[in-house]
């Protein structure tokens, strides 16, 4: 009798890539990229130097100081909110000057109409007169 069970050829696969993995994972950790060279990924040799002392990571849970200053009062806070209006107006005055006035166009003199009667050019009249007659053929197309 045979069995139905598929044998599960991707398991050394996915074998591997989980290694491969967790290689690339611990490797972040740790500061090997000082001694790499610069083209296989590690720190170009202008890159400044690592503080000798590390910057200690701020206490999130200690109790604020408290205001040396009282806060602002209502009257105190309307003039300081009216001060910063008009210095945001007046510095987008000076960013944004308004357009300059468009230029002045003249109006157009409509042209005269022709009178009805045009004066006749003696000289073109004879140069017309003296034109022979078209054929009749190409009057007739």
């Amino acid at each position: 009798m045979m069995s139905n069970a598929r044998p599960n050829n991707s398991a050394p696969l996915v074998a591997a890539l989980l290694l491969v993995l967790a290689g690339f994972g611990l490797s972040a950790c740790s500061g090997m990229g000082d001694m790499l060279p610069e083209k296989a990924g590690g720190l170009p040799a202008n890159a400044p130097e690592r503080p000798a002392n590390a910057v200690p990571t701020p206490n999130v849970y200690a109790v604020r100081p408290t205001r040396e200053a009282p806060p602002l009062d209502a009257d105190e806070q309307k003039k300081l909110e009216s001060d910063l209006t008009s210095l945001r107006e007046s510095q987008k005055a000076r960013a944004n000057p308004p357009p300059p006035p468009p230029p002045v166009t003249k109006k157009k003199v409509p042209a005269k109409k022709p009178a009805k009667n045009p004066v006749k050019n003696p000289a073109i009249d004879a140069a017309a007169a003296k034109k022979p007659p078209a054929d009749e053929k190409q009057q007739a197309n």
